[in-house]
């Protein structure tokens, strides 16, 4: 971050995207350890952010509103409580693999995972 302000400051002159998207991350649980989530979680495919000394996890990732309800549907029905998370993101990649995973699959399980695994590759 100090390089691209420094680099800002000596050209004058920095091209930044300002297109951000919303998306829409499904929380699956909060956990004050890293081993507590990895006990606790028992899907193969999320990911998680530290953030405070906490651990949040998310099973899933999307741009679609519409797709929410039968997604936390989803997750319920396996045994997590679920939480939604707006994010806005400036990310091409992940905008466009999100937007084709959201509309090629009306499997919530095949989009979760494969929400997930854009995520992971972006």
């Amino acid at each position: 971050m100090s390089k691209l302000i420094f680099v800002g400051y000596l050209d004058d002159e920095v091209k930044v995207s300002n297109t951000s998207n919303k998306y829409f991350f499904v929380q699956l649980g909060a956990f004050s350890t890293i081993d507590s989530m990895k006990d606790n979680m028992k899907l193969s495919n999320y990911i998680y952010m530290n953030d405070n000394n906490l651990y949040y996890v998310f099973g899933c990732i999307t741009k679609k509103s519409e797709n929410l309800d039968k997604i936390t549907s989803y997750f319920k029905n396996i045994g997590y409580n679920t939480y939604v998370k707006e994010f806005n993101i400036s990310d091409e990649l992940l905008s466009s693999s999100v937007d084709k995973t959201d509309s090629s699959s009306d499997d919530i399980s095949k989009i979760c995972i494969d929400s997930i695994a854009n995520y992971k590759e972006g």
